[in-house]
This record gives structure tokens, C-alpha cells and sequence, in this order.
């Protein structure tokens, strides 16, 4: 098998990883109410292995997600916001960041942002959009107050996900993205090649 084909087989084989990594992290934390890992995962993987690792990954966790809880609103926010998280911190692994504090502190903030923008999502779906048996329907009937109350009905949940997530990231993101950096150096074809050739020169000298 080539190099190049070798490479993209392995790329589909830590998809998979993570897609089980997310659906495992994810259930094996639902004991403890918006604690997740979920972001963490997802936004190392898109810094590190791209788009085409992460995207696959993402919609195959909500596919499976989907198969554990049946259909319902919760499906529209988390298309919107499990692949808006992958896009952002796929261009931000394109950033070159001088020093490591710029790094920690501008993924630590983009995080948080995220996890900030999540709750409203969440809540505004939820208020615009219901789901009955028979599919979707919309519903703009006291659209402002409604939204209100079901926010502020989460406010200590999205507080919860929002400070678990300023914790993981300041401390976690930057050594998981090394660890995988590492793991996707020895994967390129590059790389193995400069390997076999150093294995090759050190058997000849031997």
C-alpha cells in the first residue's frame, strides 16, 4: 500500500477514534450536569488533524447520540454548534502564535465564548422550534419572554459548562494538542519515509 494511502486510512481510523471518544466522554460524564468534555475533544481534534478528521467525527457523534435519545430539538443545536466549535478551532490550528501564554489564553477565551454562545442557542431553539411525533414545527408566539424564562431556567447549567470549560482549556488543550501533534507527525508519509531512511543509514554504518 502507498505512503499517501496508507496516511488517509490511518486519518479515518482517528475519526473513528474520536467520534468513540466524544459519544464515551460525553455519556460517561452525563452523571454530572453539564460537565463535559465534549468541546475539549472536538476543538483538539480540529486544531490538530483539520477538517477532514473532525467534521466526520462531529456528525457521526450526533448520529450516534441521535440513536441513543431519539429525535428531538436538541439535534438542530447540536448540528449548529458541535460543527461551528470544529470550524472555529480548525482556522484558529492555523494561527501561529509567537508564545504559548497567546496560545492558552486565546483558545481559553474562544472556548468560553463558544460555551457562552451554546446556552442561547440552546434556548432560542427551544423556544422557536418544537418537535412533535408528526416533525418539526415553529412556534414565534411570545417569542422574547419565552426565550427569558427558558435562559434564565439554565442560567446555573451554562454557568457550570462555561467555567468547566475556562478549566480544561487553560490546562489540558495545549498538552492533548502536543500528544496528538506528535502522534500525526509520525503518521505523515514524510516523516515515516525520513524514519525508514535514518533506520536504513544506521543498519549500513552498523
Amino acid at each position: 500500500m502507498k505512503p499517501k494511502t496508507k496516511y488517509n486510512a490511518a486519518l479515518v481510523a482517528v475519526s473513528a477514534m474520536y467520534a468513540a471518544l466524544i459519544v464515551g466522554g460525553k455519556e460517561a460524564l452525563a452523571v454530572l450536569p453539564n460537565v463535559e468534555v465534549v468541546t475539549l475533544l472536538i476543538a483538539v481534534c480540529a486544531y490538530v488533524w483539520g477538517a477532514l478528521v473532525v467534521f466526520p467525527a462531529v456528525n457521526v457523534f450526533i448520529a450516534v447520540d441521535m440513536a441513543i435519545w431519539g429525535v428531538n430539538t436538541w439535534i438542530i443545536s447540536y448540528l449548529i454548534h458541535w460543527n461551528f466549535v470544529a470550524l472555529c478551532f480548525w482556522l484558529l490550528g492555523k494561527v501561529s502564535f509567537g508564545r504559548k501564554t497567546a496560545e492558552v489564553v486565546t483558545v481559553t477565551v474562544a472556548a468560553t465564548l463558544l460555551t457562552t454562545l451554546f446556552g442561547v442557542l440552546t434556548s432560542a431553539v427551544d423556544v422557536l422550534i418544537g418537535y412533535t411525533g408528526k416533525g418539526f414545527f415553529v412556534d414565534f408566539d411570545n417569542v422574547a419572554a419565552r426565550f427569558a424564562v427558558m435562559y434564565v431556567s439554565g442560567v446555573s447549567f451554562f454557568v457550570t459548562q462555561i467555567v468547566c470549560n475556562a478549566v480544561l482549556f487553560s490546562t489540558a488543550f495545549l498538552p492533548l494538542v502536543k500528544l496528538n501533534s506528535k502522534a500525526k507527525l509520525r503518521m505523515t508519509p514524510t516523516s515515516r519515509a525520513a524514519d525508514e531512511s535514518t533506520s536504513q543509514q544506521d543498519g549500513q554504518q552498523e
